[in-house]
């Protein structure tokens, strides 16, 4: 059977200490496996790409809508979750704020199996951990980012982290 092909959008939300905010999930057909990554999901049909992001904060993380970024990064990646296999197409916009305290309970069903907690990180923080992050080269996209600015076109990071 072929991998179902789906879009998400990924939000960096980057608060006044140059932290990221990123999630810990596991695959439930692999919960031995948690991945830190930024909040974000599937794209419904009829939304758009912003809207999508916007309403994956909100589920995700508390946080209400409000100004996003440009689209900095996309990346393609084929990843198995739940026991399918998906061919996905992910933008991540950027959103800056003060601070935020991360409120889960917009969290969908789907979400309160998979995701197991969340944390700020530098980009220290990223590169000394022993867990595994997505994408796999977020430390350095990250430092570029905070160093440069949002690119004058979109960055393709990397892939996928598990097989």
């Amino acid at each position: 059977m072929p991998p179902v092909r789906r879009c998400s959008a990924r939000v960096l939300v980057i608060d006044a200490q140059q932290r990221v905010l990123l999630l810990r999930g596991a695959d439930p057909a692999r919960p031995q496996w948690s991945i830190w990554h930024p909040p974000g999901g599937g794209i419904d049909p009829g939304e758009t790409p912003e809207q999508a992001a916007q309403r994956e904060l909100m589920e995700e993380v508390g946080l209400r809508p409000g100004e996003l970024g440009p689209v900095v990064w996309t990346r393609r990646l084929v990843f198995s979750f739940d026991g399918t296999e998906y061919d996905q197409d992910e933008v991540y916009f950027v959103r800056y704020v003060e601070r935020h305290e991360v409120d889960t309970r917009g969290h969908t069903a789907l979400e309160r199996r998979y995701l197991t907690g969340h944390r700020w990180f530098g980009i220290d923080d990223i590169r000394e951990t022993a867990d595994l992050v997505a994408p796999p080269d977020l430390a350095d996209r990250l430092f570029e980012l905070l160093r440069d600015g949002p690119p004058l076109t979109p960055v393709q990071v990397a892939g996928a982290v598990l097989p």
